[in-house]
């Protein structure tokens, strides 16, 4: 078959005019150095690129998408086009006006070995010039090590395109005491190419993928803080159990409320020196993690008492756990994190894709070329039919169901379409807890406008069912969307209703997430506009249904409400 279709190629590039410099051929490692050779001027770059897509094009409309993109020269071709039109010196505030920077950015094309991953690795959410901007300061500053390390190069270089969030590390500190830096991406890659060659890590690094190391470089603290959590004393990746443990727990902080950090600065030494919350704990014990090259996340989940923060780490080439510190009788339903490259929510599936190390599997390359392809077409007739592809080709691809979503929303596709499609999307994820709900949560949506009570019922009461045990969280947000949309449209005895029929089902597994996204909201909201009956009654209902650990921080805030109703209802 690989024969049959780089011979019908070969034909296919015969019938195509010869008027450009650049004749879209074969492709190997050995053209691509011809190519850059011969063509060693921006101007050309920017010229060339037009002419190298018009015939890919060509050669696309002849083979059909299928095709073009099983074939090698073809997926060559387009990853070369791809790294010609990330070249925009204007969009990296004139990086590209150093020579040295460009002479970089040609000699990284040299490298497919560096350069392909770091294709594969962008997202459509990345700031991809500077993304490019960050590879070429690391290449440039350490050209040997880039090639030793493409991984940690790669990394670095998507993590550090865009500014971390306001709210990181979490919300339990005044971002005014983080004490973030701005460290050249080359200088945070020396400190980890150096601190492997003076045995400093317990992982070598070179045998990290991309998706695990954007867990070891994810942070803006200075070297100097990663300098010194990494003098820990530490045998084995297993003592980080008690690492977090070691950071004293501040009980009258607790008690006391005092739920911000109080201590100044939020160095790690004087997390080590005062103690603190549990999110103090892990962020405590992330970082010394990573200092030691230990890719690891950090949880922020509501359990039965609250708040909580938990770590999952790779505990062994291949093999993440995900439940350092997590007590196993909080009952939580899920935590929250982060994915570093985007700052997007990271879902449990994601969580669990990383245990597959699947980056180099067939299916998923073939995937993203497609992807590829169809962003260096976004108008193009085909796009929509690259993206469904992808998704064909690998349907656990979250980022091809993701794009396809995007498009059908600004071709404002019609209700057919749409339902189809959402469909599609519960069957492909139909193990995958979160991503099946939030298909079924985007075709409640379309059974609610099209007035389909009975489906949209009938949808509803599954999506109770198969949630209510192992994922409460979900049910609770749906209950709690079906409240508020009630209240805004002042529709207040359905939203009592509604808010009776979550808390009776859910009881058994009230919680924080029952609590702060329901209850508290909803008793709020009966209180400003003066529904203070509803409010009693929703109090009355919570104190049967939460067993919060006493002096928790969600028996606190539960008994805070309930003074505010009492005292509402008081006066």
């Amino acid at each position: 078959m690989h024969r049959t279709v780089l011979t019908l190629f070969s034909y296919v590039l015969f019938l195509l005019p010869v008027a450009a410099e650049t004749k879209v051929s074969l492709w190997s490692e050995q053209i691509n150095r011809e190519w850059w050779t011969q063509h060693e001027t921006p101007e050309s770059w920017t010229t060339e690129r037009a002419s190298i897509h018009r015939q890919l094009v060509e050669i696309h409309q002849r083979l059909g998408t299928s095709e073009a993109l099983a074939n090698p020269s073809f997926t060559g071709w387009m990853h070369h086009l791809k790294w010609l039109n990330l070249f925009h010196a204007e969009d990296t505030g004139g990086f590209f006006n150093d020579p040295q920077a460009r002479a970089s950015f040609a000699a990284l094309a040299l490298h497919l070995a560096l350069r392909d991953p770091f294709l594969t690795a962008l997202s459509p959410y990345d700031d991809q010039p500077k993304s490019l901007q960050n590879l070429c300061r690391i290449y440039r500053a350490h050209p040997e090590n880039a090639v030793a390390f493409p991984s940690l190069a790669i990394a670095i270089s998507i993590v550090f395109d865009q500014p971390f969030p306001a709210s990181w590390p979490h919300h339990f500190v005044d971002q005014k005491s983080v004490p973030r830096t701005e460290e050249p991406p080359e200088d945070r890659f020396a400190f980890f190419t150096k601190s492997q060659e003076a045995g400093l890590l317990m992982y070598d690094l070179k045998k990290l993928s991309v998706s695990e190391l954007k867990f070891v470089v994810d942070t803006p603290l200075s070297l100097r803080e990663m300098q010194y959590v990494q003098g820990v004393k530490m045998r084995n990746i297993k003592q980080f159990h008690a690492l977090f443990s070691m950071i004293k727990y501040n009980l009258p902080r607790l008690e006391a409320k005092n739920y911000v950090w109080p201590h100044g600065p939020y160095l790690l030494s004087s997390i080590a020196q005062n103690g603190g919350l549990c999110v103090d704990q892990a962020y405590y014990t992330s970082h010394a993690a990573k200092a030691k090259g230990v890719p690891n996340i950090i949880f922020l989940g509501q359990g039965n008492s609250g708040e909580h923060a938990w770590m999952g780490y790779l505990e062994s080439l291949g093999r993440w756990r995900f439940d350092l510190a997590k007590s196993r009788n909080e009952d939580y339903p899920v935590g929250q994190a982060f994915d570093p490259q985007t700052w997007r929510r990271l879902t449990d599936s994601e969580c669990e894709f990383l245990n597959r190390r699947p980056e180099a599997s067939a299916i998923l390359t073939r995937a993203r070329a497609l992807l590829t392809w169809a962003d260096l077409n976004p108008d193009a007739p085909f796009h929509l039919e690259a993206i469904q592809l992808a998704r064909r080709t690998a349907p656990e691809f979250l980022a091809a169901w993701e794009l396809e979503a995007a498009h059908l929303a600004e071709t404002k596709a019609d209700v057919v379409a749409l339902t189809r499609f959402w469909n599609d999307w519960i069957a492909a994820f139909k193990d995958q807890k979160d991503l099946r709900f939030r298909g079924e949560k985007r075709l409640l949506g379309l059974l609610d406008e099209a007035g389909q009570t009975a489906d949209y019922n009938r949808l509803l009461a599954q999506i109770i069912a198969s949630n209510k045990n192992e994922r409460s969280d979900l049910v609770v947000s749906v209950a709690a969307e079906r409240v508020f949309v009630h209240i805004e449209n002042k529709r207040w005895e359905e939203a009592h209703q509604t808010f009776r029929g979550a808390i009776q089902k859910l009881a058994s597994k009230a919680g924080g997430h029952l609590f702060y996204q329901l209850v508290q909201p909803y008793a709020q909201s009966c209180l400003e506009e003066g529904k203070i009956s509803y409010a009693e009654e929703v109090m009355k209902r919570a104190a049967d249904a939460f067993e919060a650990q006493e002096g928790s921080i969600l028996d606190k805030d539960i008994k805070e409400l309930a003074d505010l109703v009492k005292a509402k209802a008081g006066s």
